[in-house]
């Protein structure tokens, strides 16, 4: 497994030290200790960085939260804090530069250490899934209305579905599975199903008329059989419907379908950020 790439910023060079020597004993690699906000900026973009522990109080111009709030603008990089100071005040002002963690010192064995790494991590990993998915999903939303205004479906069944994620509780689990016309779908693993830019390509082309597999072969210019494996990609996601007329089948975009997902994904994701 490729170790994890750990950057400390601490002042006290003592202190970091001995975390460096709890996180080897964690399998971690400790690659970089720094002891100032400004040291830890100007030697990001040099390192192959998985996370970054970051005093609150350093060395410098910067304290922690403040070079933190920089280096989220420019580097997709999780940030668990570190420091002596576990009251409401540092911790309302931590929050705003969205942190993956927070550890209060002193931190004496790996048990300080573990678990709040462990959880950044998985947390990290779980956000560049929505993230990456939320792509997808605006080239899906273009797809059904290019204005963005998504009306919600008047089917009363999908509505009475919804309704599980308007009451939703503030904490939902990023891999949740939810229903979509009777289907259990887990979202961040079925939008994987749009991984390659082709099957977007067979989506636009069939946004305006039903298509012969010939047609849509000729179009993305790829093999009969590449084009076919693309087209069952699609109609797993149910976003593809196909039909045989004579000797061709042609496919056609499910735009029901379609906009009963795109409703169902925004209100996911804003439950998901309350």
């Amino acid at each position: 497994m490729t170790p994890i790439n750990v950057m400390i910023v601490e002042d006290e060079l003592i202190t970091a030290e001995a975390i460096a020597i709890l996180l080897r004993k964690l399998n971690y690699n400790p690659i970089s200790i720094v002891s100032s906000g400004e040291e830890a900026i100007s030697k990001i973009k040099d390192l192959n960085l998985d996370l970054i522990l970051m005093d609150i109080i350093l060395a410098g111009v910067m304290d922690g939260i403040e070079t933190a709030k920089i280096i989220n603008t420019n580097y997709n990089i999780p940030i668990v804090f570190i420091t002596a100071y576990g009251d409401k005040k540092t911790l309302d002002r931590a929050k705003l530069s969205e942190p993956y963690g927070y550890i209060v010192k002193p931190i004496t064995s790996e048990d300080d250490l573990f678990p709040t790494i462990e959880l950044a991590i998985y947390n990290h990993q779980v956000r560049d899934k929505l993230r990456d998915g939320n792509k997808k999903f605006e080239k899906i939303k273009q797809l059904i209305q290019p204005n963005n205004n998504i009306s919600p479906p008047q089917d009363k069944i999908f509505l009475e579905k919804s309704n599980y994620l308007e009451n939703a509780t503030e904490k939902i689990d990023p891999m949740l599975e939810i229903d979509v016309a009777d289907e259990k779908i887990n979202l961040v693993e079925w939008l994987k199903s749009f991984s390659n830019p082709e099957r977007f390509l067979i989506l636009e082309i069939l946004k305006s008329q039903p298509s012969k597999l010939d047609d849509i072969q000729f179009y993305i210019g790829k093999s009969q059989s590449t084009s076919s494996h693309h087209i069952k990609k699609l109609e797993k996601t149910g976003f593809l419907k196909g039909w045989k007329k004579g000797k061709y089948i042609y496919y056609s975009l499910d735009k029901p379908k379609m906009k009963e997902f795109v409703y169902l994904w925004e209100n996911w994701l804003k439950n998901l950020s309350s």
